[in-house]
């Protein structure tokens, strides 16, 4: 009440904003090495290990959002038809869509030969041991705790192709 009756200005100093770490390189990058440990998987007749880029788009942005696993839960557990199901897909989609910022990091790691594509697949490229070299500092130093939380979680939950499709 007193502000609004008052002539004070709010004063925004942009040198004093913290960026979200969402669009940090090296955030990004370490989210993206846990998630490819956790669910890339040998294919048949060969010991490479690949995923789905569309599953570790998937997987990677709810690693960086534990709130929405509940959604991502019940989701799941829905019949395809479900309005719940419909509900949250268009919700989850919209905002997984326009999250451009892992397409940039993907890009990068391949041109640094951290990954490779493989069609529809991604795997670990020439420089991959920089993985897990990546992964055992995350771990040692006991960092990124909500997003290996939220990864274990993840791996406790069946990701359907309806969830996938589209991406």
């Amino acid at each position: 009440m007193l502000l609004q009756d008052s002539d004070a200005k709010p004063v925004l100093v942009p040198s004093r904003l913290a960026p979200s770490a969402i669009y940090d390189l090296e955030y990004r990058t370490a989210v993206i090495y846990l998630v490819f440990d956790a669910f890339a998987r040998a294919q048949a007749g060969s010991i490479d290990r690949k995923i789905s880029a569309s599953r570790l788009k998937f997987l990677q942005f709810l690693s960086i959002r534990p709130w929405l696993l509940p959604a991502i839960q019940e989701w799941s557990q829905e019949a395809e038809q479900s309005s719940l199901g419909l509900a949250y897909s268009v919700r989850i989609r919209r905002g997984f869509l326009s999250d451009t910022a892992h397409e940039d990091v993907m890009n990068f790691l391949v041109a640094c030969r951290v990954f490779v594509r493989d069609g529809g697949q991604i795997a670990l490229g020439a420089k991959g041991q920089e993985v897990e070299r990546i992964i055992k500092e995350v771990q040692t130093r006991d960092l990124f705790v909500s997003e290996r939380e939220t990864i274990a979680a993840l791996g406790d939950i069946k990701i359907t192709n309806n969830m996938l499709e589209g991406w």
